[in-house]
């Protein structure tokens, strides 16, 4: 007898203020990260612009030198983001919160979606952050313009509580 098909995975989301909370996949092995699109109108047309994620990497994917710590195998927060293409990707993308510095990730590929850039969000960007109102990202296009692309980080604290309800507040 033939197993029935499996559903297709269903996605679970939930809006804090500006920033969302979703999951897929079955209970027990779901993916869940907190999320955020920065979009902009041309041609009448909503454009994304900038695109950030914060999701919890899986325990034992911590990169060099990150063990001991003090994290005991929590999962740790990665912040990805991603950017149209035709940004100048030794600048990077800098992060503000309200105004001040708090992260430059470095870019890490560009395919047909944008360029992507990734970096584990420590717990002192983390507190930057949710205690922010608004944030920018700093980009610098091909053709030498800076652009500040602004985000809210409004609700962004309760839902990387719902994430990480155990991390560090």
């Amino acid at each position: 007898m033939q197993a029935p098909a499996q559903p297709a995975p269903a996605m679970k989301s939930q809006k804090f203020d500006d920033w969302y909370y979703r999951c897929t996949g079955s209970a027990g092995a779901e993916a869940c990260e907190v999320a955020q699109v920065a979009q902009v109108t041309k041609d009448g047309k909503p454009v994304n612009i900038l695109t950030l994620a914060i999701a919890a990497s899986p325990a034992g994917s911590q990169g060099k030198g990150e063990k001991g710590k003090g994290d005991k195998g929590k999962p740790r927060l990665m912040l990805t983001a991603l950017l149209p293409l035709n940004v100048f990707l030794p600048s990077g993308l800098s992060i503000k919160a309200d105004g001040k510095p708090v992260a430059k990730l470095d870019y890490r590929n560009c395919n047909q979606s944008g360029c992507w850039a990734q970096q584990a969000l420590d717990t002192k960007t983390a507190a930057a952050l949710k205690k922010g109102s608004s944030a920018e990202g700093l980009v610098r296009l091909m053709n030498g313009q800076d652009v500040n692309i602004r985000f809210s980080l409004k609700g962004l604290k309760p839902a990387l509580d719902e994430l990480q309800p155990t991390a560090v507040k």
